[in-house]
């Protein structure tokens, strides 16, 4: 996720008038995923942001009106603008709708009504790590039901939203900015909870007093029992009138309960006990045994909602993935490359353990490290983490958001990686990483390009370049 300023978001009680919004920085995740889901409902929306994307293209063949740039001019009437937790607070767009008197909402309050109208049944999917893949399977699970959803991620295909027909609203909760308890959900799903989002949060404790917040708003809780922090807070809620805790994951007592994980390539099978200790097997089509528990995740929620167990595990069993979460962008030569989202040590770890059985060969890993505040906290348990790959070429830090950052450098990630066996190479950016992979990789590896930032264009040079030397 982008980092994000420490902020603070006003409680919106009002009903907003969402006929005619305009985001600012539409092309954002959470905000495209909203700005498609309200264009599908037939609203007439129009956004702006500094660039074009694949992303704003797709809301433009939507039907979505997108300008290029914040320019007071792109504001004609709307009911409502829409800003994110990224936005600088004088923006121009925002600074003229407050002088106008236009009403101003955050992405959180369009969500937390977009959930609440229509009677539906709402799923908000959070956790530090996992969400935006575990509401996207959740989704593909519900198929048949034709379920409303709004991710973080885009599917293959480019979309991130859906506006259905059924009685299921899917979210995923963003926990960064701590907007996740604006919502009341049916049912609250918690994969995880580790310390995340310095900027934001002080430690661990803080993170997971939100996530309490979180839980204590739904009908129902399903949690992870194998996860720590995700354990504390099920200590917090358990108990508490009117909560209803159901606990999932390879510990002996979870409700839903994980009995074996087979893992070959890119698929996983999971043996798993049902809610009531049918035995359920589920085909999971993305690699990593913390896929295979997301999906697990996804089945236990939707069996609390009353689905049908086969027929989750046949929706389930169709979820193809979504992009930059351990995705196949491509092969050539004999050196697969994959785009990885991870930019914290535990996902880390996680993708470069899913990575180690896609390939016989080597694994290289090019990552890009994500905003000034994570990397001055995180920097030498990410190194740590990266270790765990054959060669590990770092890229400088990637930030959007102005912040001090006078002697913050991947050096101590760098050193951290070193001295836990890692092979580094720093570079000073993507040209310069490109030339260095090229230099490493050998019939039989695997790169992983890992980040949130720009690094997975790398992906089609790498893959040219390596097409070019079968060619010469």
């Amino acid at each position: 996720m982008t980092e994000t300023k420490h902020v603070q978001i006003p409680v919106g009680n009002d009903r907003l008038d969402l006929s005619r919004p305009h985001f600012v920085g539409i092309g954002g995740v959470g905000m495209s995923a909203l700005a498609r889901m309200l264009v599908e409902q037939g609203a007439q929306v129009s956004g702006s942001d500094l660039n074009t994307t694949d992303v704003t293209e797709h809301l433009v063949a939507a039907g979505c009106r997108i300008h290029a740039g914040h320019h007071v001019s792109h504001l004609k009437e709307p009911s409502v603008v829409v800003w994110s937790s990224v936005i600088a607070e004088d923006n121009l767009e925002l600074a003229a709708a407050r002088s106008a008197g236009i009403a101003i909402a955050h992405r959180s309050h369009v969500l937390a009504q977009l959930m609440n109208d229509g009677g539906r049944r709402s799923v908000v999917v959070a956790g530090t790590h996992g969400k935006s893949t575990t509401t996207a399977m959740l989704a593909a699970a519900l198929g048949q039901r034709d379920p409303s959803w709004a991710g973080g991620g885009a599917l293959l295909d480019g979309t991130n939203a859906h506006h259905g027909a059924g009685d299921v609203f899917i979210a995923e909760g963003d926990e960064s900015d701590r907007s996740i308890t604006h919502y009341r959900p049916g049912v609250a799903v918690l994969l995880n909870a580790d310390h995340d989002h310095p900027e934001n949060y002080v430690d661990l404790a803080e993170t997971i007093a939100v996530f309490r917040d979180f839980a204590l708003a739904a009908e129902t809780l399903v949690v992870s029992a194998d996860d720590p922090g995700a354990r504390a807070v099920t200590e917090l809620v358990r108990g508490r009138e009117g909560l209803r805790v159901v606990t999932f994951g390879q510990s002996k007592g979870a409700d839903v309960r994980v009995t074996g994980i087979e893992a070959a390539g890119p698929c996983t099978w999971v043996q798993l006990e049902d809610l009531d200790g049918t035995p359920v097997t589920l085909t999971v089509r993305v690699p990593g045994i913390h896929n295979a528990l997301n999906a697990v995740a996804a089945f236990a929620a939707g069996r609390v909602l009353g689905m049908d167990a086969v027929e989750l595990a046949a929706g389930l069993g169709g979820f193809e993935g979504i992009e930059r979460r351990m995705s196949l962008a491509g092969t050539a030569d004999g050196v697969s490359v994959y785009d990885s989202f991870a930019h914290h040590p535990t996902a880390i770890s996680a993708d470069l353990a899913a990575a180690r059985t896609l390939t016989t060969g080597r694994t290289v890993v090019v990552f890009e490290p994500r905003g000034w505040a994570r990397t001055a906290a995180l920097g030498a348990d990410m190194g740590h983490a990266l270790a765990a790959a054959d060669e590990i070429v770092v890229l400088p830090v990637y930030s959007t958001v102005s912040v001090l950052a006078a002697g913050i450098s991947t050096d101590e990630m760098a050193k951290a990686a070193v001295a836990a066996g890692g092979r580094v190479h720093q570079v000073t950016g993507l040209g310069e990483a490109e030339g260095v992979v090229a230099g490493l990789v050998r019939p039989g590896d695997l790169v992983l390009l890992m980040g949130t930032g720009d690094v997975n264009s790398l992906g089609a040079r790498i893959l040219a370049h390596r097409a070019a030397t079968v060619l010469s």
